[in-house]
């Protein structure tokens, strides 16, 4: 079933955060401009103002201002300002985080999987793109949508060694030498080192559990979840 959620601005504005998954797109094609049609049949956007990235586990970030009607830039994090621009994140099992100010009405989406966790992503959006007083005034939230949780995200000691380094309890054994990984304890204790005060949500959703309504690469689907925000009048 599809997660649909409403936030309040200012101006009497709202964040709208839209997120699909199996039940929705069950054959849908892994093409950006086959993504961007379904987009704009389930929210009635305009397809110039879809926004979709090309996802490498990196830590670049874009303005959509900036960017090109049906361009397919690398990157794995956009921001918005301007009103019905909608920015979509593909996940299946990494982390969709969204980020967005009540204040000034900026709002962020991220791909963030093991690597640009640990590269930094989700502080690096906040930090470059939110002020000083966004990020400590309690005008900052941010929503966690379905990924792999620490329940089950297994990992090899070559990974779990890199977040072990900085924070120990986001792992828990997994026995034969393997680890689960929390990377939303991880994000949150680095939120929190670098001062950025945020009411972050989460869906609570494991993409891996059994039966779960959400893409899982890990359980051997093909699809991707389209997790969409973005600011409506």
């Amino acid at each position: 079933m599809a997660l649909s959620h409403s936030f309040p601005i200012a101006d009497g504005k709202k964040i709208r955060i839209l997120i699909l998954g199996k039940k929705e797109l069950p054959n849908l094609s892994l093409d950006p401009n086959s993504q961007r049609t379904e987009i704009t049949n389930r929210t009635g956007s305009d397809e110039s103002f879809i926004y979709l990235l090309n996802q490498v586990h990196g830590d670049t970030i874009l303005d959509s201002s900036e960017i090109p009607s049906f361009s397919f830039p690398t990157a794995d994090a956009c921001i918005g300002e301007e009103s019905n621009r909608i920015l979509c994140i593909k996940t299946a099992d990494c982390m969709p985080i969204f980020f967005w100010s009540s204040r000034s009405g900026k709002y962020a989406a991220i791909h963030s999987g093991w690597k640009g966790t640990l590269a930094g992503i989700a502080e690096k959006t906040v930090l470059r793109h939110f002020s000083e007083e966004e990020r400590s005034d309690g005008s900052l939230f941010g929503f966690l949508g379905p990924c792999a949780s620490g329940l089950r995200y297994e990992v090899g000691e070559d990974v779990a060694s890199l977040f072990r380094s900085e924070l120990e309890d986001c792992l828990k054994p997994a026995g034969n030498d393997k680890s689960f990984l929390d990377l939303d304890t991880f994000v949150r204790y680095r939120l929190d080192k670098n001062r950025i005060r945020v009411k972050l949500e989460s869906s609570g959703i494991c993409t891996m559990e059994k039966d779960s309504d959400f893409f899982s690469h890990r359980r051997k689907d093909e699809g991707r979840n389209l997790n969409l925000i973005w600011k409506q009048d």
